[in-house]
Parts: C-alpha cells; structure tokens; sequence
C-alpha cells in the first residue's frame, strides 16, 4: 500500500507547482509564501535544539497556543518551528509569533518524498509534535527513518476516518507504529489508535 502511495505522489511531483497556482488563484495560497509547500525557504536553521510543531486548521492553531508559551520560556529550547497547511492557519501563527525571533512559521511540503527529504534535511528537528489528526505517510516514514523522536498529542479520530483506516490495516498499522509516542483527547481515540497499531 505504500508503494502505491509513494508511486502516486511521484506522479503528482510533476504538476505540484501548477497545483498551487492554481489554488493561489482561489485565492486558498499566499502568492508570497507557497513555495514553502514546494520546501523552499530562504529561512537558515540556527544551531541549538529546534522543536517542531506541525497543525493543519485554526482550531488545532489555536489549541497549543499555551504549549507554545511554555516552550517560550524553556531555555533549552532554541528554536520553535511551527507548521500548518491552511491559509487561515499560517495567517493566525504567523501574526502571532512575529515579532518573536524564537519562532518560525512554515507551511508543510506537500507530502512528496523529494519535499519532505529537502525540508527534514533543512530543519533537522530535535522532536516533531503534531496535533489532533495529521496523518502525512511519507513525511511520517521519512522522520521515522531520520530517528527524529514523535509525537501525536490531543489526537482525535472519528468512527469514519477510524472505518478507513482500518480498510488498510496493514499499512495503518506501519503509520501509526511510528509514533513514539500519542496524548488522546478521548477514550474512543485511544481504542482506535491501539487497534491501528499505536
């Protein structure tokens, strides 16, 4: 199942940048900013630990704005990178923190292996921490294979997305086993994660 999915995002590598066009012009992209989604940063990775949180809405956002804080005031902290995927998302993080020169906003590569390599290679995060139900393959086989330590925390599955997953269980299983570790919002999540092989 993963090769299938592997072969498929390669597919998709050739159209990727006309896909963003695209949606730049939905007006879903920062015009400025969406060769992010493509790994290019002109950002450099200072020396130091570099913690590395990935969200995907406004809600999820919004949700670990207090971790942020704490991890703002830990000195061993050097550097925050923060990841999301929406527009709305990058918007609200980046008005945020920037005026903060500890944090740095990014949006997450398009799950393709050639991104997903030059971005890890790039930020070379100390841990990796994604919230509620981001589930990128590639990117997790790629930051497993690195021996880069994560973490799912306030995770959330639905009974629909729980019935998908468990239509590939095999391949959910290699996923969701390389999490090191999963901080469930509720009771429900936690059974499903176990069976997926959490």
């Amino acid at each position: 199942m993963h090769f299938l999915y592997k072969f498929f995002t390669y597919l998709f590598y050739p159209f990727s940048s006309f896909y963003l066009f695209i949606r730049i012009l939905n007006k879903k992209e920062d015009p400025r900013r969406y060769k992010e989604k493509l790994s290019k940063t002109k950002i450099k990775r200072d020396e130091g630990f570099l913690i590395w949180f990935h969200v995907a809405s406004v809600g999820e956002a919004m949700s670990i704005l207090p971790l942020i804080e704490n991890c703002l005031e830990e000195k061993k902290i050097d550097t925050i990178l923060l990841t999301s995927i929406t527009l709305s998302s990058g918007r609200i993080l980046e008005k945020r923190y920037k005026q903060n020169t500890k944090v740095i906003h990014q949006f997450l590569p398009i799950d393709i292996p050639i991104f997903i390599e030059k971005f890890l290679n790039h930020w070379k995060p100390n841990l990796s921490i994604f919230i509620d139900s981001e589930i990128w393959p590639n990117l997790i086989l790629q930051i497993s294979r690195e021996k880069i330590p994560l973490l799912l925390i306030n995770a959330r599955i639905t009974k629909k997305s729980f019935d998908r997953w468990k239509k590939i269980i095999s391949f959910s299983k290699k996923i969701f086993g390389k999490f090191d570790l999963c901080i469930v919002s509720n009771k429900e999540t936690e059974n499903y994660l176990k069976i997926l092989g959490a």
